[in-house]
């Protein structure tokens, strides 16, 4: 005669009773509200300290101004800020994009092709070691004062974390997972684009964090270079006229939109691989009781 299962094997395979459910459901709601509340006190605590040093020694606008004062002036000249700050958002993500567009298939032919490893590896690297400060001169003669410059630099600048992350998560997969596949009689380019491709997207993602914040970097070198608009042009010309509250609010504006553009990839990085270890290991702890 078959063994009953037990109590504690009956209750083990119990789905989850509804009370459990919705004190996951408060748990889970709890951990989200932190990740905002902690990161706001923290700000807000930095800005007080800030404010309470400039008042304390008096410091003058165009070295530091008030917290408050920036605030204030971000409001006047919130206008002003979207023009510049939407062309060097437009620089940024073009840039970005053609990084991305270009790199993640190098990456691919780096891994499937040696010689093109040889060939390529080697520029790669140049191509970083040269300061983008000294290149910027020169594609201001090549492409005009234009945003095509602005553009060449942002790629150049995130083009390179990028390849280099790509090709790492594609080298990574392990050749037991490799040998496995090759002996259903799996292709080539089937392996790259069923296993080697989903398995280098967490190091690709990685990649793609690092690199739109070098592109805001990257816009602003150009603007400082040659150009009559964006926020690196706003930073120069207020920094001309000792204009302290003006340049501080162009950081705000810069600040706020890497800070932007990262979170849109890490939503992104969520959706695209919900099954790796580093988003399911939060939701995990959100709802461990």
């Amino acid at each position: 005669m078959p063994l009953q299962p037990t109590h504690a094997s009956r209750s083990a395979a119990a789905p989850p009773t509804p009370a459990h459910a919705y004190s996951a459901r408060r748990r889970w709601l709890g951990e989200r509200s932190s990740n905002l509340v902690v990161p706001t006190l923290a700000i807000v605590a930095v800005l007080v300290v800030w404010a309470v040093i400039v008042k304390t020694f008096e410091i003058p606008d165009y070295l530091l101004p008030a917290p408050q004062d920036v605030a204030a002036r971000i409001i006047k000249e919130w206008s002003l800020l979207w023009k510049h700050g939407a062309y060097t958002l437009m620089s940024v993500l073009t840039g970005f994009a053609a990084g991305a567009a270009i790199g993640v298939p190098l990456a691919f032919g780096i891994v499937l092709s040696r010689s093109m490893e040889r060939i390529a590896m080697p520029f790669l690297v140049m191509s970083q070691t040269i300061p983008k400060v000294a290149i910027a001169p020169i594609l201001v003669v090549w492409l005009g004062f234009g945003i095509l410059p602005k553009i060449a630099i942002v790629f150049l600048i995130s083009f390179f974390p990028i390849v280099v992350s790509t090709v790492v998560g594609l080298k990574s997969v392990e050749t037991d997972m490799i040998d496995l596949v090759r002996s259903m009689g799996a292709r080539t380019g089937k392996i790259m684009l069923r296993v080697r491709g989903p398995s280098a997207l967490p190091q690709m993602f990685a990649g793609f964090k690092i690199a739109v914040c070098l592109a805001v970097v990257g816009a602003i070198v150009g603007e400082f270079v040659g150009s009559d608009r964006g926020l690196g042009y706003l930073l120069l010309t207020s920094t001309g006229t000792l204009d302290g509250t003006l340049v501080w609010s162009a950081l705000f504006v810069l600040i706020a939109m890497g800070i932007a553009l990262f979170t849109i990839v890490s939503k992104l990085e969520r959706l695209a691989i919900p099954w790796h270890v580093s988003v399911r290991a939060e939701e995990t702890a959100a709802y461990q009781s």
